[in-house]
């Protein structure tokens, strides 16, 4: 019988938060063992640092949980043991599981939701061991998961695919299932919501459709939506191989039009990583090495494509409507307008440096978003693509070229790899679009501009004249106060020396609140700004310039789709 990691999970105080965990290792005969708990969970490309959250390991043989064995941390996530002469080793340990989100693990009186890349062990030179996992549970709970599951038994080939499974136990599951080729897709849900289910069923249906119509096939043999519908503000999707884990809160959120639409948004975004990404994958995360940082400046595909094609083929299955589709597009070029660190570093560089500080914004103006500038530039691909093929070649196929080559074969692709299927599918490289855009800090404006123009839509920067605008001052209410959220490089707010923190008070004399845009109308062109810094109070003179600062952006579709409008959404009938 071959060897294999079981490992018992339970919770014996709910309250508390904590996780009880029993693995049973095989130590192969081996004097001593390394064991490793994962460094980064896939999805997330930062360190997740989840060793913080174990408590009171402790090591035994099988036959006496009192015998205990010497076991010593190493590493901030290994642990050094001495096997001392045993066919196998007993690890008991808790696991602090006080958050609920799409890539956390998380304990209740009515779950046990756990991701094992945060909290189970691994032997580092035994990736092809498979494991075994029971969760003790009451009668009425059902478990919710990609693994292969047995009563409350659940069954993993090896260390990537367990690390990738993961799942719910609990009594209170909502589970309805839908068909598309011959294959079964799973919608769980834990969580309070009162969905229509016929609507949820077919719009996931189109959905799904649409993506197999790109690709041909799924690389799975069933798949499953796992929700969280809790009772507090979230909003989070992490991909894996065969499932996703969603978490949308407040639970009322989805009764109104935009949460509805926002899970259907991060479900289509969700399942096109399932081809990208999980099957088409860097060359350096293949396979995923969970002890240390997976660099890759790939994210522009990774999770640009997705962003991109997310939100399209919702479009496409006619789940959106244009103007939904229209606005989510111009939001991403807005986003992408807004931010200054495209000034500065490429959305390539900004994917490696994902390890560097994680997706906070980090320091001003540093870096961008390989959601938003990856999006915008698989955009502009894409229709590139079009141009130089008289509309018969698209984005759609460098994907499926990628699949085919790559993710069928189960092998990583590298930037090379991605940049000539592009070339091969154009017939001419791309070069503006890589070097300028994607590896370079080009502004997009013009690119962006030819791109919807060729597709026939218009694309409109304009200005609100509020204050922001034209003084480069991003601000926000709180509490009654105007704060400076951030300033534009070189914008008037940046002249006269208003920095992110800084407290404003008055504009003109007369004092600033929540009418900050109408003070800026009434007062004049140029501005005398009172601020507070430090517990000190600061007086400016601000000078307006002729720049529009944080434009809106707003697209709509010309009189009539032109034919490279019709076959980009799909108006024609996709064969």
């Amino acid at each position: 019988m071959a060897q294999k990691i079981t490992y018992r999970v339970w919770s014996e105080k709910p309250h508390s938060r904590y996780l009880d965990l029993e693995a049973h290792i095989p130590t192969g005969g081996r004097k001593e063992l390394t064991l490793q708990l994962p460094a980064w969970r896939p999805g997330r490309y930062e360190l997740g640092n989840f060793a913080r959250n174990i408590r009171s390991l402790s090591v035994s043989v099988p036959s006496d949980s009192e015998k205990k064995i010497n076991a010593v941390k190493t590493g901030k996530d290994t642990w050094q043991v001495n096997c001392d002469g045993h066919d196998s080793i007993v690890v008991r340990y808790d696991y602090y599981a006080a958050e609920l989100n799409a890539g956390s693990t998380w304990v209740d009186a009515d779950q046990i939701y756990v991701n094992p890349v945060n909290c189970f062990l691994y032997l580092p030179d035994q990736q092809d061991t498979p494991y075994e996992i029971t969760v003790e549970m009451e009668e009425d709970f059902r478990l919710a998961t990609g693994m292969k599951v047995e009563g409350n038994t659940m069954f993993a080939k090896d260390v990537q695919e367990v690390m990738d499974c993961p799942f719910i136990a609990s009594p209170d599951l909502w589970e309805r299932t839908y068909e598309v080729d011959g294959k079964q897709y799973h919608i769980w849900i834990q969580g309070r919501h009162r969905l229509d289910e016929s609507r949820l069923l077919q719009e996931f249906e189109a959905f799904t459709k649409a993506q197999l119509a790109a690709f041909g096939s799924i690389p799975c043999d069933d798949y499953h939506f796992i929700f969280h519908f809790p009772d507090h503000a979230t909003r989070h999707g992490v991909e894996h191989e065969n499932s996703t884990v969603i978490a949308l809160g407040p639970a009322e959120k989805l009764m109104k039009v935009d949460g509805y639409d926002e899970m259907l948004g991060i479900s289509c975004h969700e399942l096109y990583h399932t081809w990208n990404i999980k099957s088409i994958r860097p060359k350096e995360m293949m396979p995923y090495d969970f002890s240390k940082e997976n660099y890759s400046r790939l994210g522009y595909v990774a999770e640009g494509v997705t962003t991109y094609y997310g939100d399209l083929y919702l479009y496409r299955s006619q789940v959106f409507n244009e103007q939904k589709y229209l606005s989510l597009l111009a939001g991403q070029i807005q986003r992408h307008l807004h931010n200054p660190g495209r000034l500065n570093l490429s959305v390539a560089d900004s994917s490696f440096d994902t390890w560097l500080d994680g997706y906070q914004a980090g320091i001003p103006h540093r870096k961008v978003s390989i959601y938003t500038e990856g999006c915008l530039t698989a955009f502009m691909t894409d229709v590139e693509i079009m141009r130089s093929t008289n509309n018969e070649r698209s984005l759609d196929d460098v994907m499926k070229i990628m699949y085919e080559r790559f993710g069928l074969k189960g092998e990583g692709y590298t930037e090379a790899d991605y940049r000539n299927a592009v070339t091969e599918v154009a017939g001419k490289d791309l070069n503006v679009i890589f070097d300028q855009l994607i590896y370079g800090t080009d502004d997009y404006t013009e690119h962006l501009n030819s791109a919807l123009d060729y597709l026939g839509i218009s694309f409109d920067m304009y200005d609100d004249n509020t204050f922001m605008q034209q003084t480069g001052v991003f601000h926000f209410n709180s509490n009654g106060k105007v704060k400076v959220h951030d300033v534009w490089p070189d914008s008037p707010g940046d002249r006269a020396g208003l920095g992110r923190g800084d407290e404003l008070i008055s504009l003109n004399g007369i004092l600033v609140d929540e009418l900050i845009n109408e003070r800026i109308q009434f007062t004049g062109r140029d501005k005398t700004i009172a601020f507070i810094r430090d517990r000190a109070l600061y007086e400016a003179e601000i000078e307006l310039d002729r720049d529009v600062y944080y434009p809106r952006v707003s697209l709509k579709r010309k009189e009539s789709a032109n034919e490279a409008f019709q076959k980009w959404a799909w108006l024609e009938k996709k064969a």
